[in-house]
């Protein structure tokens, strides 16, 4: 079995940055250089579902984390927080070790350095008391794949040191 039960948590628009608000997208589909990152470190990738998508859709406009506190909104957090737990629940029980969180910095539901997005709010507690050694990090607002970015090799070397 090849298997190493080593996961990365990643936020949906990691892997697909066709959910993001149009006119924000920073990757014609994925971050694949990130993604790949992340397969040298032998991790298996757990996609966050996107509560702006389950929200407002496709076509849904840029909006702030103001705009999103909204009881609906924080309704639709809670779900999908709670389906995370139940998913995560079932990897580590079966042996799985969550190494790495990945966020996107700045976003109002899945930003993770600073001010907490909506998402991470509710679930960055019960997962650092789950996987208290898992990194924690943020993909950086300038960050555009196919440009070099020193994030790579930082997301790399973390990796690599834990």
């Amino acid at each position: 079995m090849l298997r190493e039960n080593k996961l990365a948590i990643v936020s949906h628009c990691v892997l697909n940055q066709n959910s993001v608000v149009h006119k924000l997208a920073r990757s014609g589909g994925s971050f694949h250089q990130l993604v790949s990152v992340l397969a040298e470190a032998s991790l298996g990738i757990y996609q966050l579902p996107c509560p702006e998508l389950i929200y407002a859709g496709m076509k849904r406009k840029p909006q702030t984390y103001e705009e999103y506190n909204t009881p609906a909104f924080e309704t639709v957090c809670r779900q999908a927080a709670d389906r995370v737990l139940q998913d995560l629940d079932n990897f580590q029980a079966a042996g799985c070790d969550v190494r790495l969180l990945l966020g996107i910095r700045r976003s109002p539901t899945c930003s993770l350095i600073g001010s907490h997005g909506h998402l991470f709010r509710l679930l960055l507690p019960a997962l650092i008391e789950r996987f208290p050694s898992m990194l924690v990090m943020d993909v950086p607002p300038d960050y555009i794949e196919g440009q070099s970015h020193e994030f790579e090799s930082v997301l790399r070397q973390a990796l690599q040191d834990q």
